[in-house]
């Protein structure tokens, strides 16, 4: 009895294997089907389903569901009749026919919205679900379907276009490979303990073998001591310990450079099987992108019906293969940005017919390969676009955006809003949106990944979401840096540039740092002021400040750090359940001399540095009110109501201030009286404050003079000119701050 019993689990299970792939296949035949205008090809798709249930039915016979087995019969006599034409295709039997396979499948699944593996269920309880509720089902559709016609039984022959198996296969649980790929990946640790092991053994041999001409000198010594004293006496015995020393060394070298030419081979070695097993185990991990899109266009089309919509959906690029986990994490982002656009996107036919557009809406999900190790995902639509105005609203509402930034902001600024949780252009509350947090929690569910979201959209014609993903997990290259006294990785695909500045070449641009690269300009953030770390004690200013420049998701910046390390091939490691979310940290892992090191989040750290700067620099101390009472300030402005309130603002925190109308007229005062700061308008008469600025870096007893410009002009190129021509600062009127102006004059005085 037992053994029957088990060997009845095993059938179920394997029932409940194949039964998968049927119902899966069927509902994509359906949407085919639903979709084929052409005839004959409608006819091999209503074959090919026919088929499938009938094969359906028999293995539900063959372990004993015979109530699933009835339900299929009557749907294979449903789909008879289709054949032979006595029915017709239309709206309501394709809704049938969905509903039905969607049955089957809670029947025969019925812990499928649950987390319980099809291995932990019991035979009683697997046979009771699946058996029990089926009579009020069979029963019904009996009476809407003909008997079964035996002349329409399938025939063994394959349709055109049907797959067969051209190798064997094995299924093995997924738990199995899970822990094959864990200990495969654990071997890159004992290979870069093993490569650091070796560095360190020829820095050992290369140190003996930098002192050989010591030891000759030392060896020639001894030779002349004992030719002078014989065998005999104090000095020919030390000649001896000299030469029994030079024995000594001279053998540890060779026993050291044969350990070490041993050792280089055997990393070798350990490195070609480690590589080979980790990559090879790789591929067992990889899945088409299909199988994750192969049901989305059931999804689309259950939510169009019940939104009253007309859907298009297309899909290109779903052979290109992907770590299986990375499938997973992309699985709810994904639904997430479907549903947003079947909601929010795509009008129904009516609106869209009278805006000229087809009543069907288009939604395509497009991947390809980006390069090395990235993929790129597009989810479009040709739908009405974001709501720039809402969105703003929502922003300003949420308190994201001060409402004075709203007219300053791009719209492509103002379209990345639409991430932040809260932000919802939706004056309802559904089922499938409405509360803000569904794009929230994509960019938060991608960037786990290790990728970007970025969006583009245009009123009236759609959105695109493009999302850049990596292809597999497990190894990355990354790049090593100290600051502070600690080490951190920053991961090698978004290094653009690591280069070295010079301090004096730092500039300001509205009170944020900024350097000069391929000639643009880009914000510079102290690292360890991103991640709030204490200052190493005794830190010394440096003339040339080591940096590296991030770029994420279009996004630039220049981060400063201690000392560049080197890039090195790392195996990452989550934080785990504990830490499953750290600002700025995206995981660890540990390097060949057995220390933990984190992997930094590129995008945590871009969008940590839009406050962080502004946060640290207010955090400096501020000059004393003494200070400044006794440093002068020369304030170059052609308009007497903007010179006024400079002079006024400056008077009122101690400053002593003197005017001048424009640049000629400020090069004379400087020219007779000391300054410890200018702060100068651009557009003037006679000469402006870009050919000021220009004036006084030529002046040798000038040059070292700071300078801020504080002007109407805010486009990137008039900051660049104005960093250009040498100056200290640049403040734009629009975002002008009385207490960010003190603030950039104490830190420049």
């Amino acid at each position: 009895m037992a053994n029957d019993l088990e060997l009845l689990h095993k059938l179920l299970l394997t029932f409940q294997d194949e039964a998968e792939d049927h119902i899966r296949s069927l509902s994509s035949l359906l949407i085919a089907l639903e979709k084929e205008q052409d005839g004959e090809e409608r006819m091999r798709l209503v074959e090919a389903i026919y088929r499938k249930m009938h094969t359906l039915k028999g293995a539900a016979q063959a372990v004993n569901l015979l109530e699933i087995g009835d339900i299929c019969q009557s749907l294979e006599n449903l789909l008879a009749t289709l054949k032979r034409g006595e029915i017709t295709l239309d709206i309501e039997l394709f809704d049938k026919l969905h509903a039905s396979i969607d049955n089957l499948g809670r029947l025969i699944f019925p812990d499928a919205g649950t987390d319980q593996k099809k291995d932990g269920l019991s035979i009683k309880s697997l046979v009771h679900e699946m058996t029990f509720p089926l009579k009020t089902g069979a029963a019904a559709l009996q009476t809407a379907v003909p008997a079964p016609d035996p002349q329409q039984m399938p025939d063994h022959h394959s349709l055109p276009g049907e797959k067969t198996a051209t190798s064997e296969t094995v299924k093995v649980p997924v738990e199995v490979l899970d822990a094959l790929l864990l200990q495969a990946e654990e071997l890159i640790a004992a290979k870069l303990a093993a490569s650091e092991l070796v560095n360190e053994l020829g820095l050992i041999t290369a140190e003996l073998s930098g002192r050989r001409g010591d030891r000759l000198r030392s060896l020639d010594l001894a030779q002349a001591l004992r030719r002078q004293s014989g065998e005999s006496g104090g000095t020919g015995k030390l000649a001896a310990i000299i030469e029994a020393q030079n024995v000594v060394e001279s053998s540890l070298e060779n026993r050291l450079k044969t350990l070490e030419i041993s050792a280089e081979k055997g990393l070798r070695a350990l490195g070609g099987m480690v590589d080979t097993l980790l990559e090879d185990m790789k591929k067992v991990h990889l899945l088409p992108f299909f199988s994750l899109i192969e049901p989305f266009p059931k999804i689309i089309r259950d939510i169009a019906r019940d939104l009253d919509k007309k859907v298009e959906f297309s899909c290109s690029g779903g052979e290109l293969e992907i770590d299986r986990r990375i499938l997973a994490g992309l699985k709810e982002p994904l639904l997430h940005l479907v549903r947003n656009v079947m909601d929010h996107g795509l009008e129904k036919p009516g609106e869209r017919q009278l805006h000229g557009k087809p009543a069907a809406g288009k939604i395509s999900i497009n991947i390809r390969h980006q390069d090395g190790n990235r993929a790129e995902l597009d989810i479009a639509d040709d739908g009405r676009g974001i709501d720039l105005a809402r969105v703003k609203a929502a922003a300003v509402r949420l308190e994201l955006l001060a409402a004075e930034q709203v007219d300053h902001i791009t719209d492509s600024e103002a379209l990345q809003l639409v991430f932040e949780s809260g932000i919802s252009t939706s004056p309802l509350i559904t089922s499938l949106s409405g509360r803000g947090l569904g794009l929230a929690i994509v960019r938060e569910a991608v960037e786990k990944l290790g990728g970007h979201v970025l969006v583009a959209s245009q009123p009236g014609l759609g959105t695109e979401f493009r999302l850049v993903l990596p292809l597999s997990f497990a190894t990355i290259r990354a790049l090593l840096v100290e600051i502070c006294g600690r080490s951190c990785l920053l991961p090698a695909i978004n290094v653009e540039l690591t280069t070295r500045v010079p301090t004096a070449e730092i500039g300001t641009v509205e009170n944020r740092e900024t350097i000069t690269v391929s000639g643009q300009a880009v914000s510079l953030v102290r690292l360890g002021e991103l991640l709030e770390l204490p200052v190493s004690p005794g830190a010394k200013p440096v003339d040339q400040q080591p940096v590296v420049i991030l770029a994420s998701a279009e996004k630039r910046i220049a981060i400063a750090v201690d000392r560049i390390v080197g890039v090195g091939e790392i195996l990452v490691k989550p934080l785990g359940n504990q830490l499953s979310r750290v600002r700025n940290i995206a995981g660890a892992t540990v390097l060949g001399n057995g220390s933990v090191v984190p992997i930094l989040n590129v995008s945590d750290l871009l969008r940590s540095a839009v406050t962080g700067s502004v946060a640290a620099v207010a955090a400096r101390p501020a000059v004393a009110r003494s200070k400044a009472g006794q440093q002068s300030v020369l304030v170059v402005e052609d308009s007497i109501t903007s010179r006024t309130l400079l002079k006024n603002i400056l008077e009122a925190s101690g400053y002593r201030v003197r005017t001048a109308i424009d640049g000629i007229d400020a090069m004379s005062l400087l020219k007779t009286e000391a300054f410890d700061i200018v702060v100068s308008d651009v557009e003037m008469p006679r000469m402006d404050g870009f050919e000021l600025t220009a004036a006084i870096r030529r002046d040798q007893q000038l040059a070292g003079l700071p300078v801020i410009l504080v002007t109407g002009l805010e486009s990137r190129e008039d900051k660049e000119k104005g960093i250009d021509v040498g100056a200290s600062a640049y403040i734009v009127k629009s975002s002008f701050d009385q207490s960010r102006l003190i603030e950039v004059i104490q830190k420049l005085t």
